[in-house]
């Protein structure tokens, strides 16, 4: 039978789940971009560096599919956030117009325009900003177009409350961003086989330690130390003992990768514990 000696075959990497090999790849990334800002030019060898690469981009995907997702945020910060904005928005313009129509007419050149307007814009008070989300989100767009629509912007301008209108509509825009009214949802979280993910973490761990290891030549000065510092992280790693408790994987269900690649490759494709 022919012999293989590619990457796969040669490197033998510690025991590792997907957690710590998403670890291990970030801690020789980051020990190689560092490094790669003290070489003279300022770049690795073109070999090492396209390696470096896939090894971000695997574990890139890797680590987006085994990252944790609670609850939506926009329900649980950005909702509540928003709708605060927005009440506090019309409670202020409450205050403010409200405190025109007080006024004497003597005080107040345009108390009537000011009084349509209150009217216009509370002819409950402030009851509408206790609605649900979406039916105050209606009642608050319906009351900014009728400011348009009756030219009371010209009223606003007249009092001086021209930032409690722009306050107003910036509030009422982000409520609807807020709601996913006038902004769409954001995609949920990515899907996808965290298996395969994870051994195509192993796979670029091991391409890129064959190329780091291969770039040290005694006869290239410094290439045997550019080697070891950038597999460093590797060498330090401290593998869990066998039959430790998350030997056989970890809450992602990707098993962990043995010492041996053939093994590796054996247990990681086997159904998870």
């Amino acid at each position: 039978m022919a012999r293989s000696f590619t990457s796969q075959d040669l490197v033998a990497l510690p025991r590792l789940n997907a957690a710590e090999s998403v670890v291990l790849a970030t801690e020789l990334i980051t020990v190689a971009d560092a490094r790669e800002k003290q070489l003279r030019p300022k770049k690795l060898p073109e070999a090492i560096g396209r390696s470096k690469g896939r090894l971000a981009a695997a574990v890139a995907t890797l680590e987006a599919l085994t990252r944790p997702h609670g609850g939506d945020p926009v329900e649980t910060k950005t909702k509540p956030k928003a709708d605060r904005l927005l009440d506090n928005a019309w409670s202020g313009t409450f205050d403010w117009l409200g405190g025109w129509c007080k006024l004497p007419p003597e005080r107040n050149p345009s108390l009537d325009e000011a009084k349509e307007l209150f009217k216009l814009l509370y002819p409950d008070g402030l009851s509408f900003t206790r609605l649900p989300y979406k039916l105050e989100w209606k009642e608050s767009k319906a009351r900014l177009d009728a400011i348009r629509s009756t030219r009371h912007e010209r009223t606003f301008k007249k009092l001086g409350g021209e930032a409690f209108l722009a306050h107003l509509e910036e509030a009422h825009e982000a409520y609807g961003r807020a709601l996913h009214i006038t902004a769409p949802k954001p995609e949920s979280a990515p899907t996808g086989d965290v298996r395969a993910a994870f051994l195509a973490t192993l796979a670029a761990l091991r391409d890129y330690a064959a190329r780091v290891a291969a770039h040290a030549d005694p006869d290239v000065p410094g290439s045997e130390e550019v080697s070891a510092a950038l597999l460093a992280p590797l060498a330090a790693w401290e593998s869990r003992p066998a039959g430790s408790s998350s030997e056989a994987g970890d809450d992602t269900g990707a098993p962990a990768a043995p010492a041996a690649p053939a093994e590796a490759e054996e247990e990681a494709l086997a159904d998870p514990a």
